[in-house]
């Protein structure tokens, strides 16, 4: 005879995220360029999981900083530039205007 037993909908959702749960991870590490195997058996053995950038030397730690420093200070030189450039033209258009009370 065959039993008549119904899982209650906690059970059901309860087996779908034991079996989704671990594909998303995979998939999101994949997609990162990680291996989610090695991933979760470091994460076992109580390690950090490694990543996909984390591979880097110092000197181009260093190269990298220097490079960003330079981004910002080129950056700050066109934003000093622009506002000066939008300060003139705010001057321009307030000197062509008439103030009230004068």
């Amino acid at each position: 005879m065959a039993s008549n037993k119904k899982l209650t909908p906690f059970a059901r959702l309860f087996i779908f995220l034991i079996i989704l749960v671990p594909l998303a991870y995979g998939g999101a590490a994949y997609i990162r360029g990680e291996d989610p195997v090695a991933n979760v058996k470091a994460m076992m053995n109580g390690d950090q999981p490694a990543t996909a950038g984390s591979s880097t030397s110092k000197s181009t730690a260093k190269l990298d900083k220097q490079e960003v420093i330079e981004r910002l200070k080129k950056e700050n030189r066109e934003l000093k530039a622009r506002i000066q450039k939008l300060e003139a033209e705010l001057e321009a258009k307030s000197e062509g205007r008439q103030t009230w009370g004068k």
